[in-house]
């Protein structure tokens, strides 16, 4: 009897260690808090492309510093580090997590453009160009995830330059802070526009 319960406790030991290295939250596993009051979104979010997470997990403003060509390229460095941050439904912090507009006014306003909260009012920033015109820095716009309604309803910041596939970092109730494609994607059929907000 005595040792099945050395087994036992070696076993527990294990289990306890391995979520603590591997489990949501933890050293190798961030949390994802996902908040959406109608949880629909997940349906959309067939992504293909990779998700290329900072190295090294940090969030730093450190990239404001880096070498990068234009303010365009700094703010995605910038937005590609909050990569990981949690989905919280109306959020616009950090620490607490951001909805997908929330995401865009945070990431925004650390470079001097002011950016409403909420996907219909950002629609209506900047021009609208051409998927084709697509560059880093644009915004890019969505229905909600019912790809029949029209109106905006989700917002990224695109990641790549055209002719290449738009990519772009958003704030998804599945997954927080991620990289999605829109090519061969539900997004494909949700996509409304780009805007041009910087110059």
């Amino acid at each position: 009897m005595k040792k099945i319960w050395i087994i036992f406790g070696v076993l527990l030991s294990l289990l306890v260690l391995y979520r603590a290295v591997f489990g949501p939250g933890t050293l190798l596993g961030p949390a994802v808090k996902q908040t959406s009051q109608d949880g629909g979104d997940q349906l959309f979010h067939n992504d293909t492309s990779a998700n290329p997470a900072p190295a090294d997990g940090a969030a730093s403003l450190g990239v404001l510093d880096g070498n990068y060509p234009t303010k365009a390229d700094s703010l995605v460095a910038f937005a590609l580090q909050r990569y990981g941050t949690e989905y919280l439904y109306g959020g616009v912090t950090e620490e607490e997590g951001f909805d997908c507009s929330g995401f865009i006014t945070f990431v925004y306003s650390r470079f001097g453009e002011k950016v409403p909260h909420g996907s219909t009012l950002q629609a209506k920033l900047g021009e609208s160009v051409s998927m084709q015109e697509a560059r880093k820095g644009d915004l890019i716009i969505f229905t909600g995830t019912n790809p029949e309604d029209r109106t905006p309803g989700h917002v990224g910041i695109v990641i790549s330059n055209a002719p290449k596939p738009i990519q772009f970092v958003h704030s998804s109730s599945e997954g927080g802070v991620k990289v999605s494609e829109v090519e061969g994607t539900l997004y494909q059929k949700r996509f409304l526009d780009i805007r041009r907000v910087l110059p």
